[in-house]
């Protein structure tokens, strides 16, 4: 069954929340002059009307509006927005980069700086979807409960814990300003483990909230299960998962009702030519467009990219402005009990799950037998990249590869010469933005 982030308009929908705290701003970053998210009308929706269930949906559509634009990008903003799932397909294997913004070439070949506008945006966004789902969470509970949409609520803010763990280095705050208006609380930077666990409690909570609704429930199991993959707990992430149904979605859902709701995917590489399907990237990377396969689909090659330099693959996964992204899914549910069996060493069990879900759009079944340590687990991941490809999991699972199995990153990233000259950074991780520094607690990267 398909459950669907709605990704209405933010201006009619997120300017309660501006109403109950305006200082949220300060507390999550400053904006550009460019900013999409600019407040022009702030009685749309007013502090008397929010204490409502109504008002609390419009609110819970807001925080979700944001967090689509922070994952996904979106048309609006100048150049378009860059969202977390391109900008991290860049630091990984997934996207060349075929444009001419230095900020997003930073994302290529991982020689980012803090003042990098792009990485700015995305963890304001994320911070805003964060900031607002907590301000719904708080005035639904004052309301007297909606249980749907806490749950909801408290999966995005686990995502958005999940999200930050797995891009960002560690030391990125998580600061709150209460529904009532309060004083900003100034959030501790936190260490990568702190974000995972504290991604942990929400999708729990999440859980305990979901009251029977099992789209919301099985949203807050494959959220915990990636985070608890994170931790390195990887036997207890399959456990996890084990009750949900392979054929379940939760969607990023988009529009072409407003340039803020578009895919900004589709926009940034079908549209304006600036992230190519890659192929081999950096020697480690894996082969997208060779493979013809039906899950990493593409066209081109027969015209440059927007910077007139590079030859241009386009990705047709996201084939249109209103195309929906995968959050969360049963396929990725069996993916990570197959990694399970991997980090086991069982490779027939690892075969039988990648075949079982391979059979299912008619590709023919691999064969692991053989197969030991890392050599099963890449086989794995390899899998995993293809099913999950441009959904926001590569550039994590890179990092997992490092931090959990203990490989080295320059046998998994990208690496050695790049493409338009110089070498790739053996940097793995988004910096803290320096626009963080208004949080007294402020430290930069703690790793």
């Amino acid at each position: 069954m398909k459950k669907l982030i709605k990704n209405i308009n933010r201006d009619s929908s997120f300017k309660g929340l501006f109403l109950i705290s305006l200082s949220l701003l300060l507390a999550i970053g400053t904006i550009s002059c460019d900013s999409i998210v600019d407040v022009t009308d702030p009685d749309i929706v007013t502090p008397e009307s929010l204490n409502s269930e109504a008002g609390i949906q419009t609110l819970k559509a807001g925080s979700l509006g944001d967090f689509a634009i922070a994952m996904s990008g979106a048309a609006a903003g100048h150049g378009a927005t860059t969202g977390l799932i391109t900008m991290s397909g860049l630091m990984a294997d997934e996207y060349d980069y075929s444009g001419t913004f230095p900020t997003r070439r930073e994302g290529d070949t991982r020689i980012l700086q803090n003042t990098n506008s792009d990485m700015d945006n995305i963890f304001s966004n994320m911070h805003r979807a964060r900031a607002g789902a907590e301000a719904t969470i708080d005035l639904a509970q004052g309301f007297g409960g909606v249980p749907d949409v806490e749950s909801e609520m408290q999966s995005i803010v686990g995502f958005s814990y999940v999200m930050f763990a797995e891009t960002f280095c560690g030391g990125v705050p998580f600061s709150k300003v209460p529904s009532d208006g309060g004083a900003i609380i100034y959030g501790e930077p936190l260490t990568q483990t702190e974000m995972f666990n504290a991604a942990v409690t929400w999708f729990d909570q999440a859980l305990s909230s979901s009251s029977g609704n099992s789209d919301l429930a099985n949203l807050a199991r494959v959220g915990k299960a990636r985070a608890l993959l994170g931790l390195g707990q990887i036997s207890d992430a399959a456990t996890e998962v084990s009750t949900v149904p392979t054929d379940f979605v939760y969607n990023i859902e988009h529009s072409v009702n407003s340039p803020r709701q578009e895919n900004g995917i589709y926009v940034m590489s079908t549209l304006r030519r600036q992230f190519s399907i890659a192929d081999g990237k950096g020697g480690n990377g894996l082969m997208y467009r060779s493979a013809n396969d039906p899950r990493t689909p593409w066209d081109g090659g027969t015209a440059f990219g927007q910077d007139d330099i590079t030859l241009y693959y386009n990705q047709l996964k996201f084939p249109s402005s209103n195309a929906s992204v995968a959050l969360a899914s049963g396929i990725e549910a069996r993916l990570i009990e197959a990694e399970a069996e991997a980090d086991m060493g069982n490779a027939s069990g690892v075969q039988a799950i990648h075949n079982t879900l391979r059979a299912t759009i008619s590709l023919p079944a691999l064969d692991f037998s053989g197969l030991t340590g890392d050599a099963l687990m890449l086989a794995h991941m390899s899998e995993r990249a293809f099913w999950l490809y441009s959904t926001g999991h590569r550039h994590g699972d890179l990092r997992r590869l490092v931090d959990v199995y203990g490989m080295q990153a320059s046998d998994v990233f990208p690496w050695g010469a790049y493409f338009k000259g110089g070498e790739y950074s053996t940097n793995l991780k988004f910096p803290v933005p320096q626009s963080e520094a208004n949080n007294p607690n402020y430290a930069g990267c703690l790793d």
